[in-house]
């Protein structure tokens, strides 16, 4: 014989299941077989020792009556068995007075098939056949399984009671997976045996011919694998010219594949049991024996019996489990919905708290030992939380643009064990996610959950080897040799996982039904609170439009007077900046307050920062009151002024100099405010009133039916300011607190090259400000970037040592272009005219922020900020 490896197109284990195992054309050779004729009796085949059981030999039983050989008792019997309706299945006649042959008790079987009876003999043990009483077995055997606390202690107890009945070496229970492949989940066995439990077995070992006459036969006996086939003569029934069917037969001769696969295990007899679950093949229990066994029929009797009743309790167990698991899958599932009523962000809710999605259905297989692997993921509205061991953010991201497109508005719901077959990106995250179960939880077609079962192979254990040969016999024909036949197996389900169960699914589409009608609600709510909200908005748009007017025409007119005031375009043009910027500092305390008013304090360290209070220059004292906001921009350009003087001519001109604010509540009720400088430059008196003591004089009784007095002392100038009764509020909203003075960073002129900064701004005057701004602080300029599609390109593209992003670009948010730079390790800083920061997606929450409009002071402390966290975090 020479070997050689065959290619699998043409030789594979479909063979097997090609294999036609229902008509071998032999029996075992340790009984015999005759097929009588219904109408006559006459033997048409035989088979076996004939000799030795029936006392004839082969050839003298063909084509003769059965009268010859039974006993006209016997004959009727066989008679009325060819007129019963139902006997497809073999009927034990254990009759102690059969003896054809002198002292040879035998045991009898009948079953019809077609308009023949097959009737298989074997040796009896008389004494086994008087004594043992199967019921009683039976029911000694299942004592104890209402104990058992699951399905695997049941299928535990039920292998330790069949192998101490039927006294084989090792019963396992086998239990069939949905991909037709087989699992070990409960063993009794010898001792100085290897254990087989918790191994998987491919598909291919058990053929589907096999399957199929195990769903017909309880029972499956081989009593040794090394024995010479007993052939039926004539190989054809000679009334049909067809082979016979064995499917019930007992001696049924066994494939010679796989008696090669028993043989290779170490195996040399075996019994199977089959159990049976609403109507399906659920599993075997398999007995093997290291030595020929032939089981009495009494003992089979038992085993077979036991096979039905232990099927039936499996089946009342799993459905019992299901039952519970459904109640404790519900029960999970109220306490998410109630987790998520306390919460506004439901990802939050379904992943962080407990019970979380991941004990609702979980995404790995579950061990023997109970442990379990996979995750799960929530996108919604372009956020992803995660949970588990799931693929990265920009997997899911592509997935789920995918899912989009392939899932269908009424479908909802979809699920798969072999997520690479049909969506080839996940070849490269099979370990994690092989099988993906997905629902959709919103309108927004984008909106997921995603649970992730990794690869199976990662999680089984398998028996066999992995590799097939395949040999050539002198005769030239295949053989198969079928414990190498793990490698196609393989092949088949690389890159698949466990099958989501129907249970799952069903926890699935409850879930997505309670997640509808909480969207639901939440849009219902929404929209009675958007109708709310539009009259706000509509009284909002009115007062901003007057706000807005009135802030345009204190600007128009601040240009006008500072104009006629500034000696030279560049005095005009810083001065009417510094104004402007004032006025915008005041804005920004009402915009923390929701413009309900501004505490005098914030509004003092706010216009005097540049000066320093911290260091001693500025000294402030006084209480916690509140200006309405017109009283407040009023006051502001005052100050403005007041500090604007001092910078140019008095106390903050020198370093000696100080300043010292005090204020407090008037017994009237108003406000009283006392500005005085000392140690600066002699005070000259003006020989003129400028613009900008008008402005602090004229403004404040204008605005506010105020005061404000002026005193040019000769030590340092002194203004007394008054505000009435009605400047002063109470908020409802508490100020937010100033941030702590930024702590300068890297030096800018001590870098090696100038730095390169990518700037994303939709405004184009205001781009133009912070290039020139920028290029003062000797930064190369990156872009500028106007378009959402454009900064994400330049993002991944281009070569830049930090970044400064306008949130808002035309409507639409530059939160992604943050992700490609944090995921580049790139610093950035976020543009944007609004205080708060709470507008930031969680994962950039901290994230550094430049207040607009653009100050040349604040974004060169930027700037620096972000080159420090650029250093630290590269080094």
């Amino acid at each position: 014989m020479t070997d050689s490896i065959l290619d699998r197109d043409r030789v594979n284990l479909t063979n097997c299941d090609r294999e036609p195992i229902h008509i071998p054309g032999a029996i075992l050779p340790h009984g015999v077989m005759l097929v009588l004729e219904c109408d006559t009796l006459r033997v048409l085949q035989a088979a076996g020792n004939t000799t030795g059981l029936l006392g004839r030999p082969l050839g003298e039983l063909l084509d003769r009556p059965a009268d010859g050989l039974f006993s006209r008792v016997q004959v009727n019997l066989l008679h009325a068995l060819c007129n019963e309706i139902d006997l497809t299945k073999p009927r034990h006649l254990l009759d102690p007075a059969l003896r054809l042959v002198a002292d040879q008790p035998l045991d009898a079987s009948v079953h019809r098939i077609d308009n023949a009876l097959v009737v298989e003999f074997e040796a009896a043990e008389m004494t086994d056949a008087f004594v043992a009483d199967p019921l009683a077995a039976v029911q000694q055997m299942v004592e104890g399984f209402g104990t058992a606390a699951s399905l695997y202690d049941l299928c535990q107890m039920a292998t330790a009671s069949v192998r101490r009945v039927a006294q084989y070496d090792r019963v396992m229970i086998y239990r069939f997976m949905a991909d037709g492949s087989g699992w070990v989940i409960a063993e009794s066995r010898l001792p100085e045996l290897a254990p087989f439990l918790d191994l998987h077995y491919p598909a291919a070992d058990i053929p589907q011919q096999a399957r199929a006459l195990y769903l017909r036969s309880w029972l499956r006996l081989i009593t040794q694998v090394d024995y010479d086939p007993a052939p039926l003569t004539p190989t054809l029934n000679p009334r049909t010219g067809k082979p016979l069917d064995m499917s019930y037969a007992i001696l049924r001769d066994v494939s010679p594949i796989h008696r090669e696969y028993l043989r290779n295990m170490g195996i040399d007899a075996s019994m199977s049991i089959s159990i049976i679950v609403e109507g399906k093949l659920w599993g075997l229990i398999a007995c093997h024996n290291n030595s020929p066994r032939i089981l009495p029929r009494h003992l089979r009797a038992v085993c077979e019996l036991f096979g039905s009743m232990f099927s039936l309790q499996l089946e009342a167990r799993e459905k019992s489990e299901q039952f519970e698991s459904r109640l404790a899958s519900r029960k999970i599932l109220q306490e998410l919905m109630l987790n998520l009523a306390g919460v506004e962000d439901y990802a939050y809710g379904l992943t962080q708290q407990t019970p979380n999605l991941l004990d609702f259905i979980h995404g790995g297989d579950i061990a023997l030992d109970g442990s379990r692997g996979g995750g799960v993921a929530v996108r919604v509205e372009g956020e992803i939380t995660f949970l588990g061991t799931t693929p990265s953010r920009t997997q899911i991201v592509g997935l789920t643009e995918w899912l989009t497109s392939y899932m269908t508005e009424t479908e909802g719901i979809f699920s798969t064990d072999r997520l690479s077959e049909i969506y080839a990106p996940a070849k490269a995250f099979t370990n994690v996610a092989s099988g993906l179960l997905v629902i959709a939880v919103s309108r927004d077609p984008s909106d997921f959950i995603l649970w992730f079962r990794p690869e199976l192979v990662e999680t089984a254990l398998w028996a066999g080897d992995p590799a097939k040969p395949v040999t050539i016999g002198a005769d030239g024909s295949d053989k198969l040799s079928p414990r190498k036949s793990f490698e196609v197996w393989k092949h088949t389900v690389r890159n698949r996982a466990l099958p989501w169960s129907p249970a799952e699914l069903d926890s699935a589409f409850d879930l997505r039904v309670s997640l509808l009608q909480v969207v639901l609600r939440r849009i219902e709510a929404a929209s009675r609170e958007r109708a709310k909200a539009h009259e706000r908005d509509k009284l909002l748009m009115a007062e901003l439009d007057h706000r807005v007017k009135n802030t345009l025409a204190n600007i128009e007119a601040l240009v006008t007077q500072s104009s006629r005031s500034a000696g030279s375009v560049t005095a005009f043009v810083d001065g009417l900046g510094k104004r402007i910027r004032s006025m915008a500092k005041a804005h920004s305390l009402l915009t923390q307050s929701r413009w309900e008013g501004v505490s005098v304090d914030g509004m003092l360290r706010e216009e005097l920062e540049v000066y320093g209070p911290a260091s001693g220059i500025v000294s402030l004292t006084g209480d916690d009151s509140v200006l309405t906001p017109k009283s407040a921009l009023a006051l502001s350009l005052a100050l403005h002024e007041l500090a604007t003087n001092a910078a140019k001519y008095g106390a903050f001109s020198v370093v000696t100099g100080h300043v010292s604010v005090k204020w407090q509540v008037r017994d009237d009720g108003g406000l009283g405010l006392s500005w005085t400088e000392s140690g600066g430059p002699p005070v000259v008196p003006p020989t003129r009133r400028g613009f900008g003591s008008s402005l602090i004089e004229r403004a404040l009784t204008l605005e506010t039916g105020g005061r404000a007095t002026i005193d040019y002392r000769p030590g340092g100038v002194v203004c007394d300011i008054v505000l009435p009764r009605a400047s002063l509020v109470e908020l409802s909203v508490k100020p937010v607190a100033r941030p702590e003075p930024l702590k300068i960073g890297i030096a800018l002129d001590t870098m090696p090259t100038a730095p390169r900064l990518l700037v994303v701004e939709d405004s184009y005057l205001l781009a133009l400000t912070l290039e020139t701004m920028c290029e003062d602080l000797g930064w190369q300029i990156v872009g500028p970037a106007s378009r959402l599609d454009q900064a994400m390109e330049m993002a991944r593209t281009e070569t830049f040592d930090a970044a400064l992003l306008d949130v808002n670009l035309n409507g639409e948010m530059s939160w992604g272009v943050a992700d490609v730079l944090k995921d580049r390790g790139i610093p950035f800083a976020f543009a944007t005219g609004y205080d708060q920061t709470d507008m930031l997606p969680a994962r950039l929450a901290g994230s550094t922020i430049v207040a607009k409009p653009y100050r040349l002071d604040d974004v060169e402390q930027r700037l620096r900020q972000m080159m420090t966290e650029g250093a630290r975090a590269a080094a």
